[in-house]
Protein backbone atom coordinates (compact mmCIF):
# COMPACT_ATOMS: atom_id res chain seq x y z
CA UNK A 1 0.00 0.00 0.00
CA UNK A 2 2.95 2.20 0.60
CA UNK A 3 4.65 1.97 -2.60
CA UNK A 4 1.36 1.94 -4.09
CA UNK A 5 0.56 5.73 -2.36
CA UNK A 6 4.38 6.48 -2.79
CA UNK A 7 3.86 5.49 -6.80
CA UNK A 8 0.62 7.59 -7.15
CA UNK A 9 1.91 10.57 -5.41
CA UNK A 10 4.78 10.28 -8.39
CA UNK A 11 2.77 10.36 -10.76
CA UNK A 12 0.72 13.10 -9.91
CA UNK A 13 3.57 14.92 -9.43
CA UNK A 14 5.05 13.91 -13.10
CA UNK A 15 1.56 15.54 -14.06
CA UNK A 16 1.93 18.42 -12.08
CA UNK A 17 5.30 19.20 -13.70
CA UNK A 18 4.31 18.80 -17.10
CA UNK A 19 1.45 20.96 -17.13
CA UNK A 20 3.11 23.71 -15.60
CA UNK A 21 6.16 23.44 -18.66
CA UNK A 22 3.64 23.30 -21.14
CA UNK A 23 2.94 27.00 -20.72
CA UNK A 24 6.12 28.73 -18.13
CA UNK A 25 3.76 32.05 -18.10
CA UNK A 26 1.22 30.55 -15.82
CA UNK A 27 1.15 32.15 -12.59
CA UNK A 28 -1.19 34.04 -10.70
CA UNK A 29 -2.11 37.99 -10.71
CA UNK A 30 1.01 40.07 -10.10
CA UNK A 31 0.57 41.01 -6.65
CA UNK A 32 0.39 45.33 -7.45
CA UNK A 33 -2.32 45.68 -9.70
CA UNK A 34 -2.49 48.54 -12.63
CA UNK A 35 -5.33 51.40 -12.65
CA UNK A 36 -5.56 52.80 -15.85
CA UNK A 37 -6.63 55.94 -16.97
CA UNK A 38 -8.67 55.90 -19.75
CA UNK A 39 -10.33 59.03 -21.57
CA UNK A 40 -13.20 58.84 -23.93
CA UNK A 41 -12.59 61.28 -26.68
CA UNK A 42 -15.27 60.68 -28.45
CA UNK A 43 -17.69 61.46 -25.82
CA UNK A 44 -16.60 65.07 -25.55
CA UNK A 45 -15.97 65.33 -29.53
CA UNK A 46 -19.93 64.79 -29.95
CA UNK A 47 -20.81 66.98 -27.37
CA UNK A 48 -21.23 69.95 -29.55
CA UNK A 49 -21.89 72.41 -26.58
CA UNK A 50 -17.80 72.15 -26.04
CA UNK A 51 -15.94 74.06 -28.00
CA UNK A 52 -13.16 72.84 -30.77
CA UNK A 53 -11.04 75.09 -29.45
CA UNK A 54 -11.36 73.43 -25.79
CA UNK A 55 -10.95 70.28 -27.68
CA UNK A 56 -7.90 70.81 -29.03
CA UNK A 57 -6.43 72.24 -26.45
CA UNK A 58 -6.55 68.92 -23.92
CA UNK A 59 -5.94 66.96 -26.65
CA UNK A 60 -3.37 68.13 -29.18
CA UNK A 61 -1.85 64.69 -30.26
CA UNK A 62 -5.44 64.56 -31.50
CA UNK A 63 -5.59 66.82 -33.48
CA UNK A 64 -2.23 66.88 -35.45
CA UNK A 65 -3.17 66.02 -38.76
CA UNK A 66 -3.86 69.35 -40.26
CA UNK A 67 -7.53 69.16 -40.54
CA UNK A 68 -9.42 72.65 -40.71
CA UNK A 69 -11.24 73.48 -38.16
CA UNK A 70 -14.77 73.42 -39.97
CA UNK A 71 -13.67 70.03 -41.38
CA UNK A 72 -13.80 68.85 -37.45
CA UNK A 73 -17.09 70.79 -36.61
CA UNK A 74 -18.84 68.89 -39.86
CA UNK A 75 -17.57 65.73 -38.69
CA UNK A 76 -18.60 65.52 -35.24
CA UNK A 77 -21.87 66.83 -36.46
CA UNK A 78 -21.81 63.89 -39.42
CA UNK A 79 -25.38 61.40 -38.62
CA UNK A 80 -23.11 58.77 -39.62
CA UNK A 81 -20.43 59.33 -37.33
CA UNK A 82 -23.10 59.59 -34.57
CA UNK A 83 -24.26 56.19 -35.27
CA UNK A 84 -20.72 54.77 -35.36
CA UNK A 85 -20.28 55.78 -32.24
CA UNK A 86 -23.72 55.57 -30.60
CA UNK A 87 -23.25 51.36 -31.69
CA UNK A 88 -19.64 51.24 -30.27
CA UNK A 89 -21.08 52.34 -26.52
CA UNK A 90 -23.61 49.86 -27.35
CA UNK A 91 -21.63 46.99 -27.90
CA UNK A 92 -18.71 47.82 -24.86
CA UNK A 93 -21.38 48.75 -22.22
CA UNK A 94 -20.90 45.72 -20.51
CA UNK A 95 -17.97 44.45 -21.65
CA UNK A 96 -15.23 44.10 -18.68
CA UNK A 97 -12.31 45.69 -21.79
CA UNK A 98 -11.10 48.26 -18.96
CA UNK A 99 -10.65 45.60 -16.09
CA UNK A 100 -8.78 42.80 -18.93
CA UNK A 101 -6.63 45.80 -19.99
CA UNK A 102 -6.01 46.75 -16.15
CA UNK A 103 -4.37 42.97 -15.39
CA UNK A 104 -2.83 43.19 -18.62
CA UNK A 105 -0.70 46.01 -17.48
CA UNK A 106 -0.09 44.36 -14.57
CA UNK A 107 2.14 41.71 -15.87
CA UNK A 108 3.80 44.54 -18.40
CA UNK A 109 4.76 46.37 -15.04
CA UNK A 110 6.33 43.15 -14.13
CA UNK A 111 8.34 42.16 -16.97
CA UNK A 112 8.98 45.43 -18.48
CA UNK A 113 9.19 47.65 -14.96
CA UNK A 114 11.26 50.63 -16.49
CA UNK A 115 8.53 51.38 -19.14
CA UNK A 116 5.54 53.78 -18.39
CA UNK A 117 2.04 52.67 -17.42
CA UNK A 118 -0.14 54.18 -20.53
CA UNK A 119 -2.40 56.12 -20.60
CA UNK A 120 -5.04 55.18 -22.14
CA UNK A 121 -7.46 57.46 -24.95
CA UNK A 122 -10.54 55.10 -26.40
CA UNK A 123 -12.87 56.75 -29.23
CA UNK A 124 -14.87 55.58 -32.91
CA UNK A 125 -12.92 56.40 -35.89
CA UNK A 126 -15.99 56.92 -37.92
CA UNK A 127 -15.00 53.62 -39.52
CA UNK A 128 -11.44 54.99 -40.26
CA UNK A 129 -9.46 53.20 -38.49
CA UNK A 130 -11.24 49.63 -38.08
CA UNK A 131 -8.24 47.97 -40.30
CA UNK A 132 -4.45 47.99 -39.16
CA UNK A 133 -4.37 51.26 -37.18
CA UNK A 134 -7.03 50.24 -34.64
CA UNK A 135 -5.11 50.33 -31.88
CA UNK A 136 -1.57 52.75 -31.55
CA UNK A 137 0.85 52.85 -28.60
CA UNK A 138 3.96 55.42 -28.68
CA UNK A 139 6.21 53.83 -26.13
CA UNK A 140 7.99 57.22 -25.15
CA UNK A 141 5.09 58.79 -24.27
CA UNK A 142 3.25 56.60 -22.44
CA UNK A 143 -0.01 57.20 -24.97
CA UNK A 144 -2.74 54.52 -26.01
CA UNK A 145 -4.92 54.76 -28.64
CA UNK A 146 -7.61 52.55 -29.45
CA UNK A 147 -10.52 52.87 -31.76
CA UNK A 148 -13.32 50.76 -30.20
CA UNK A 149 -15.31 50.69 -33.88
CA UNK A 150 -12.18 48.20 -34.60
CA UNK A 151 -14.22 45.74 -32.25
CA UNK A 152 -17.67 46.10 -32.26
CA UNK A 153 -17.96 42.42 -33.40
CA UNK A 154 -17.51 40.04 -36.79
CA UNK A 155 -21.19 40.04 -38.11
CA UNK A 156 -21.68 43.77 -37.10
CA UNK A 157 -24.07 45.72 -39.45
CA UNK A 158 -21.70 48.71 -39.81
CA UNK A 159 -18.64 46.05 -41.68
CA UNK A 160 -20.90 44.97 -43.60
CA UNK A 161 -21.73 48.67 -45.18
CA UNK A 162 -18.09 49.18 -45.79
CA UNK A 163 -17.94 45.47 -47.09
CA UNK A 164 -15.09 44.60 -44.73
CA UNK A 165 -13.21 41.59 -46.13
CA UNK A 166 -14.84 38.06 -43.62
CA UNK A 167 -11.12 37.20 -43.23
CA UNK A 168 -10.32 40.48 -41.69
CA UNK A 169 -13.60 40.99 -39.96
CA UNK A 170 -12.77 37.91 -38.28
CA UNK A 171 -9.94 39.71 -35.73
CA UNK A 172 -12.93 42.62 -35.34
CA UNK A 173 -14.63 41.13 -32.15
CA UNK A 174 -14.39 42.72 -28.62
CA UNK A 175 -12.69 39.89 -27.22
CA UNK A 176 -9.48 40.34 -29.99
CA UNK A 177 -9.12 44.11 -28.24
CA UNK A 178 -6.86 43.09 -25.65
CA UNK A 179 -4.71 40.81 -27.66
CA UNK A 180 -4.47 44.00 -30.35
CA UNK A 181 -3.13 46.24 -27.61
CA UNK A 182 -0.20 43.63 -26.43
CA UNK A 183 0.25 42.81 -30.52
CA UNK A 184 0.83 46.78 -30.40
CA UNK A 185 2.95 47.07 -27.36
CA UNK A 186 5.10 44.34 -28.73
CA UNK A 187 5.69 45.64 -31.95
CA UNK A 188 7.69 49.05 -30.09
CA UNK A 189 9.60 46.38 -27.46
CA UNK A 190 11.15 43.89 -29.89
CA UNK A 191 13.83 45.43 -31.09
CA UNK A 192 14.21 45.96 -35.51
CA UNK A 193 17.88 44.72 -37.00
CA UNK A 194 17.96 46.24 -40.40
CA UNK A 195 20.86 43.51 -40.75
CA UNK A 196 18.49 40.78 -40.30
CA UNK A 197 15.45 40.62 -42.56
CA UNK A 198 15.49 37.28 -44.01
CA UNK A 199 12.50 35.25 -43.65
CA UNK A 200 13.53 33.63 -41.06
CA UNK A 201 14.74 36.70 -39.28
CA UNK A 202 11.05 38.19 -39.61
CA UNK A 203 9.35 34.86 -38.60
CA UNK A 204 11.30 34.78 -35.31
CA UNK A 205 10.38 38.85 -34.76
CA UNK A 206 6.69 37.79 -35.02
CA UNK A 207 7.57 34.98 -32.58
CA UNK A 208 9.26 36.90 -30.05
CA UNK A 209 5.88 39.43 -30.08
CA UNK A 210 3.42 36.26 -29.78
CA UNK A 211 5.75 35.43 -26.76
CA UNK A 212 5.19 38.85 -25.33
CA UNK A 213 1.56 37.48 -25.61
CA UNK A 214 2.21 34.54 -23.90
CA UNK A 215 3.60 36.36 -21.07
CA UNK A 216 1.21 39.08 -20.75
CA UNK A 217 -1.90 37.33 -21.25
CA UNK A 218 -1.14 33.91 -19.95
CA UNK A 219 -4.20 32.64 -19.69
CA UNK A 220 -5.63 33.58 -23.41
CA UNK A 221 -6.39 31.25 -26.02
CA UNK A 222 -3.56 30.74 -28.80
CA UNK A 223 -6.24 31.84 -31.13
CA UNK A 224 -7.06 34.73 -29.79
CA UNK A 225 -3.13 35.93 -29.34
CA UNK A 226 -2.44 34.92 -32.93
CA UNK A 227 -5.70 35.54 -34.32
CA UNK A 228 -6.57 32.57 -35.82
CA UNK A 229 -10.10 30.66 -35.88
CA UNK A 230 -9.97 27.24 -33.67
CA UNK A 231 -10.03 25.50 -36.91
CA UNK A 232 -6.72 27.74 -38.59
CA UNK A 233 -4.91 26.52 -35.28
CA UNK A 234 -6.02 23.20 -35.70
CA UNK A 235 -5.08 22.88 -39.53
CA UNK A 236 -1.30 24.77 -38.52
CA UNK A 237 -0.48 22.05 -36.15
CA UNK A 238 -1.49 18.82 -37.98
CA UNK A 239 0.55 20.70 -41.08
CA UNK A 240 3.28 21.96 -39.00
CA UNK A 241 5.98 19.52 -40.98
CA UNK A 242 4.73 19.89 -44.12
CA UNK A 243 4.79 23.49 -43.99
CA UNK A 244 8.13 23.10 -42.60
CA UNK A 245 9.24 21.11 -45.43
CA UNK A 246 7.99 23.58 -47.74
CA UNK A 247 9.91 26.66 -46.50
CA UNK A 248 13.09 24.34 -46.89
CA UNK A 249 12.62 22.88 -49.94
CA UNK A 250 11.21 26.97 -51.95
CA UNK A 251 14.91 27.50 -50.09
CA UNK A 252 13.01 30.32 -48.53
CA UNK A 253 14.17 30.36 -44.73
CA UNK A 254 17.03 32.75 -45.48
CA UNK A 255 15.58 34.14 -48.61
CA UNK A 256 15.88 37.88 -48.45
CA UNK A 257 13.15 38.51 -50.89
CA UNK A 258 9.83 40.04 -50.60
CA UNK A 259 7.89 36.87 -52.27
CA UNK A 260 8.02 34.98 -48.74
CA UNK A 261 7.17 37.83 -46.33
CA UNK A 262 4.02 38.31 -49.01
CA UNK A 263 2.99 35.21 -48.71
CA UNK A 264 3.38 33.72 -45.66
CA UNK A 265 3.70 37.10 -42.86
CA UNK A 266 1.34 39.43 -44.12
CA UNK A 267 -2.85 39.66 -43.71
CA UNK A 268 -4.50 37.21 -46.08
CA UNK A 269 -7.31 35.06 -46.26
CA UNK A 270 -4.90 31.96 -46.65
CA UNK A 271 -1.31 31.51 -46.80
CA UNK A 272 0.25 31.55 -50.54
CA UNK A 273 1.68 27.60 -50.70
CA UNK A 274 0.32 27.15 -54.70
CA UNK A 275 -0.83 23.85 -54.67
CA UNK A 276 -4.43 22.93 -54.28
CA UNK A 277 -4.57 22.84 -50.50
CA UNK A 278 -3.48 26.05 -50.11
CA UNK A 279 -6.68 27.58 -49.05
CA UNK A 280 -7.13 25.38 -46.19
CA UNK A 281 -3.96 27.05 -44.36
CA UNK A 282 -4.57 30.12 -42.13
CA UNK A 283 -3.23 33.72 -43.83
CA UNK A 284 0.34 34.39 -41.98
CA UNK A 285 1.33 31.15 -40.99
CA UNK A 286 4.76 32.23 -41.50
CA UNK A 287 3.84 34.10 -37.54
CA UNK A 288 2.55 30.90 -36.38
CA UNK A 289 5.66 29.00 -37.55
CA UNK A 290 8.39 31.55 -35.83
CA UNK A 291 5.86 31.49 -32.69
CA UNK A 292 6.97 27.87 -32.31
CA UNK A 293 10.75 28.76 -33.22
CA UNK A 294 10.61 31.05 -30.37
CA UNK A 295 8.64 28.62 -27.87
CA UNK A 296 11.02 25.91 -29.15
CA UNK A 297 14.29 27.64 -28.10
CA UNK A 298 12.40 28.88 -24.88
CA UNK A 299 11.71 25.33 -24.15
CA UNK A 300 15.81 24.14 -24.67
CA UNK A 301 16.52 27.46 -22.57
CA UNK A 302 14.20 27.47 -19.62
CA UNK A 303 16.50 29.98 -17.76
CA UNK A 304 16.64 32.62 -19.77
CA UNK A 305 14.59 35.60 -18.93
CA UNK A 306 11.50 37.41 -21.27
CA UNK A 307 14.13 40.39 -21.32
CA UNK A 308 17.36 38.41 -22.63
CA UNK A 309 15.22 36.29 -24.77
CA UNK A 310 13.39 39.33 -26.40
CA UNK A 311 17.16 41.26 -27.14
CA UNK A 312 18.56 37.62 -28.44
CA UNK A 313 19.99 37.59 -32.01
CA UNK A 314 17.43 35.86 -34.11
CA UNK A 315 19.59 33.97 -35.92
CA UNK A 316 21.08 32.66 -32.49
CA UNK A 317 17.41 31.82 -31.50
CA UNK A 318 16.81 29.45 -34.54
CA UNK A 319 20.01 27.72 -34.43
CA UNK A 320 19.51 26.95 -30.68
CA UNK A 321 16.29 26.09 -30.74
CA UNK A 322 16.88 22.77 -32.75
CA UNK A 323 13.33 23.33 -34.24
CA UNK A 324 11.94 20.64 -36.43
CA UNK A 325 8.60 19.53 -36.26
CA UNK A 326 8.09 15.81 -35.44
CA UNK A 327 5.49 13.94 -38.13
Amino acid sequence: MKTAHWIGCLIIFTLLSCKKEENRWVQQEPETPVELKFTDISKEFFDTEIPLNVLEAKYPFFFQFGVEPEVWERQRRDSAEIAVYDTVNKVFENRNYKKDLSQMFAYFRKYFPNDLVPDVFTYSSGLQNIYERSVLYDRKSGLLFIALDGFLGKNNSWYKVEKVYPYMAENMNPENLVPAVVHSVAEQIVPFNPKQQAFVDLMVDEGKMLIISDALLPETSDELKIGFTKEQLDWAKSNEEEIWNFFVEQNLIFDTGKDAREKFLQPAPYSKFGNEIETDSPGRIGIWVGWQICRKYLDEHPEISLNDFINLDNQTIFKDSKYKPNK
